[in-house]
């Protein structure tokens, strides 16, 4: 493997042909390296790189990683993965090679990451936060298992660090939201905290809402895309898993949201309705919470506060996930412990048929559980839900 000198600059590089996976030959050159070996240096890496070999650095599999889930995640998701791997991965496994990385290895840097301080606010990283830098680590050595012929993944035979769930989620009762919405005197934000609170809908596709997407005729929201703001400039990504619903709307929030949109000057079909940011959706709601003098909680925690009043009247797993685009399974995962009598309340019902089914006893669902008229009204797309709950 020659390098070059470069005789005008003073500088290496690397001239070479390879062969790419659809058989094509190709010539690469690169220009503007210090020292012959790092020319060669890179030429190597490059070859093995191209060859799908896991005898590749840890850096050309991240290369490799990322040319393969540009195309199948989604923007924001794609953003997060390479902040993790670029700020706790890449600092300790850059130059290793892929097939020498041990259990060992992975377990030294598992403590790293336990003695690590975020730099925000000087503490530890969250459980939470450090399960999910471990997952992404593994799912780079499964990756290099599927596709590049690693024999084993070195995270499989280590333990993970860190927890799947906090240990508590927050929300808010449909009291402390009445207490902190009273403070609010903006209409725009007023309007956004309602559309939140009784959807649950995700900050940013409440964000990415237009005219065009309330459905006045139903009085129900379409949900079909997210927004968020970045570098100063404005982006609309699909939903989480995809999911295209309607969400029915209360008519006191559907009254509030026309009220508030009729009220917009030249607002066009097409256009945002609320015009602010994510972040600024947070400050206000720190701001107001204050002023209330209720603990604080995340936007995005007002979607558990409204999963959690669904809870409280008596709504099951699928009618939730229909209504919030989840699956029954996600529901179920994270919401589990705010149904803290569905085991007392099956055996009360097992309990009734010990000698056959009861006559007039409540009929089962095909997921065998027993039907809520409440729950079976909600799957309508007319459905209106809420009309008897005292709201400020």
């Amino acid at each position: 493997m020659p390098a070059h000198k470069d005789q005008e600059r003073g500088t290496w590089y690397a001239q070479f042909y390879y062969t790419d996976w659809q058989g094509v030959k190709h010539k690469k050159k690169k220009r503007g390296f210090a020292l012959e070996r790092d020319a060669k240096k890179f030429e190597r890496d490059f070859l093995t790189k191209n060859a799908g070999s896991p005898n590749m650095t840890f850096e050309s599999l991240v290369e490799l990683y990322y040319e393969d889930f540009e195309t199948r995640v989604r923007g924001s998701t794609q953003k997060t993965k390479k902040s993790m791997i670029e700020k706790h991965i890449l600092p300790t496994f850059r130059l290793k090679i892929v097939s020498e990385i041990t259990n060992t290895d992975i377990r030294r840097w598992q403590n790293l990451m336990i003695k690590k301080k975020n730099p925000k606010d000087g503490k530890p990283y969250r459980p939470t936060y450090l399960r999910s830098v471990n997952s992404q680590l593994s799912a780079i050595f499964n990756f290099a298992v599927e596709y590049y012929n690693l024999p084993k993944n070195p995270c499989a035979r280590v333990k993970a660090i860190g927890k799947k769930r906090a240990d508590e989620m927050k929300f808010w009762t449909l009291d402390q939201f009445n207490e902190v919405i009273t403070c609010e005197d903006s209409q725009a934000y007023h309007a956004a905290f309602m559309t939140l609170y009784w959807t649950g809908i995700r900050e940013g596709e409440c964000l990415a809402l237009t005219p065009k997407k309330v459905l006045d005729k139903i009085q129900s929201l379409f949900i079909s895309e997210t927004f968020k703001r970045e570098d100063g400039e404005d982006l609309f990504d699909k939903t989480k898993n995809d999911n295209e619903h309607e969400v029915s709307m209360p008519d006191f929030l559907y009254k509030e949201l026309r009220n508030y949109m009729d009220a917009l000057y030249g607002l066009g079909p097409n256009d945002r309705i609320f015009y602010f940011t994510r972040t600024a959706l947070n400050k206000e709601l720190d701001r107001i919470s204050e002023k209330a003098g209720i603990e604080r909680i995340r936007v995005h925690d007002l979607r558990h506060s409204h999963v959690a009043l669904l809870i409280e009247l008596g709504y099951r797993t699928h009618a939730i996930a229909k209504r919030i685009g989840d699956t029954p399974e996600e529901v179920d995962r994270t919401y589990a412990h705010l149904y803290p009598n569905k085991g007392q309340d099956i055996a009360r019902e097992l309990s009734k048929h010990q000698n056959g089914i009861v006559r007039g006893a409540a009929p089962l669902d095909d997921d065998g559980e027993v039907y809520n008229e409440r729950e079976v009204a909600e799957s309508l797309q007319s459905e209106r839900v809420f009309h008897d709950l005292k709201v400020v």
